[in-house]
Formats: structure tokens, C-alpha cells, sequence
């Protein structure tokens, strides 16, 4: 029994005097907007961002950002309208530095039926690779209900 006590004692000894990273050192990622290292050549600038707001809803305050798997988008989709949105929900369009389409992601926003004036937050994840996005569009959508 003392024999299993001290194989114990030592891995635990060991395991607490091993130094661990911060996250942000084990992993990297070339699509990082801001690498927390002293190499600047990895950090990307934030590409530039464009709404094509509806004539029922529109997109304030959206913002960009990148972990180490997603590319985001988070804002505030606003239902302008007389009418109730049912089924809202945001598209972001990724595009490359030489204008093409990378992909594209939908996501619903967080309440999916606005009233009239009524708005909502939104957050559109996409991995999108190795892909690095130099500019991005941000559209809303949802179904007007008439009646």
C-alpha cells in the first residue's frame, strides 16, 4: 500500500510542477484578428464590414471578431416595420481579398418574432478554414406576417 501512496504523491507532484500555456500560446491560427505573440507578421487586420439592411429590418451595431475556430458577427437586427417578423434571422457573406465569395452563414437571431419596433441581438458563427475574410456583408431577414 505505501507503494501505490508514493506513485500517487509523485504524479501529483509532477503533474502540479508542469507549466502550462496560456491558450492563447498552445494554439494559433493564421484567421486570428488579434495573436497575442511578439511574430506581428500573424495578425490580420478586421476586414470591413457592410449591411444591406431591408426595407423592414435593419442591422445596427454589428461587430467582427475570430477565435480560434469561428469567424463571428454579432449585432442588433431591429424590425422597422408595422408588421411582426416571424422567423428572424441574420446572413453574413465572407469574402477573400479578391472579392469572392468564401461562404456564407445564417443564423437565427435570439427572438425569432419581433413586433413592430421590437429588436434583437444576433451572432452568425462560420469556420471558414484557412480562409481569411478581407471584407464581410451582413443581411437580415425573416417572413413579414400580414393580417
Amino acid at each position: 500500500m505505501t507503494t501505490v501512496a508514493i506513485i500517487f504523491a509523485s504524479a501529483v507532484f509532477l503533474l502540479c510542477s508542469i507549466e502550462i500555456s496560456p491558450l492563447g500560446e498552445v494554439f494559433s491560427s493564421s484567421n486570428t484578428a488579434m495573436l497575442s505573440t511578439s511574430n506581428t507578421s500573424n495578425t490580420t487586420s478586421t476586414p470591413a464590414g457592410d449591411v444591406l439592411n431591408t426595407k423592414y429590418l435593419e442591422i445596427t451595431n454589428h461587430t467582427f471578431s475570430e477565435d480560434l475556430l469561428f469567424t463571428i458577427v454579432n449585432g442588433t437586427l431591429i424590425n422597422n416595420s408595422n408588421n411582426t417578423i416571424n422567423s428572424a434571422e441574420v446572413t453574413v457573406q465572407f469574402y477573400d481579398a479578391n472579392g469572392t465569395l468564401i461562404t456564407s452563414s445564417t443564423e437565427n437571431a435570439k427572438f425569432i418574432i419581433l413586433a413592430p419596433g421590437e429588436n434583437s441581438s444576433f451572432s452568425v458563427r462560420s469556420d471558414l478554414g484557412d480562409e481569411i475574410a478581407s471584407k464581410y456583408k451582413v443581411i437580415p431577414g425573416g417572413d413579414i406576417e400580414v393580417g
